[in-house]
């Protein structure tokens, strides 16, 4: 059976996703990683979950696995490559909330989170060769201040469509911090990727420098 440890100036790593946040964060810790978009049914993925009650997180990291798989489908890779894949959904009173696909739905969805608290399901997996090698659930918490509908409409016309790339329709990164009034949780979960314990887990398979 292959070793899932890297051979020094073999191994290469991949992000299955076109988010220039998540590459950002990892290339930002001094990671070489090259991003592959991945292209999968998500809805399917989701409804099918969700009509069998499995909780939200599992659904993450359901998302989070066919988008590692999707990259071996799509790609000519090594089998020394690693590949990085990771999903979020946001839960509120055991609702769970997807992309807007609309700006009038990011509305609807800034009004329903309100005054409350949701929790950000943040599913991290790492790959090699088809096989999963690890993963992770992260689940910070965040509650939102009573904000008004002016507030509102200046928020919305300032971000406009960027709203729609974003579960629960906000970017903590910009003006959405002033959307908040607690925030409980690891800042890179929030953003899509906790960097922590996957760094751990490279260093361990070599990927990283101890």
């Amino acid at each position: 059976m292959e070793s899932a440890y890297a051979n020094p100036g073999t191994a290469r790593l991949f992000l299955a996703s076109g988010s220039t946040t998540r590459l950002g964060l990892l290339r930002d810790a001094g990671l070489e990683v090259m991003s592959c978009p991945v292209g999968i049914d998500e809805a399917v993925i989701r409804d099918r979950m969700r009509a069998e009650k499995r909780s939200h997180g599992a659904i993450a990291l359901a998302l989070a696995d066919a988008k590692a798989l999707g990259f071996f489908r799509k790609t000519d890779f090594m089998s020394a490559d690693f590949v990085i894949a990771a999903d979020q959904i946001l839960e509120c009173d055991g609702v769970g909330f997807d992309k807007p696909e609309s700006l009038d739905q990011a509305r609807e969805q800034l009004r329903h989170l309100r005054g409350r608290t949701h929790h950000l399901q943040t599913a991290l997996v790492l790959y090699r060769n088809r096989q999963k090698l690890w993963e992770h659930l992260a689940s910070p918490k965040l509650t939102f201040r009573d904000f008004s509908e002016a507030f509102l409409d200046t928020y919305i016309a300032s971000e406009g469509d960027a709203l729609l790339s974003c579960v629960g329709a906000y970017r903590l990164e910009g003006m959405g911090v002033q959307l908040f009034e607690t925030i409980d949780g690891d800042h890179d979960a929030i953003l899509g990727l906790p960097r922590l314990p996957l760094l751990a887990v490279l260093r361990e398979y070599g990927v990283a420098k101890k």
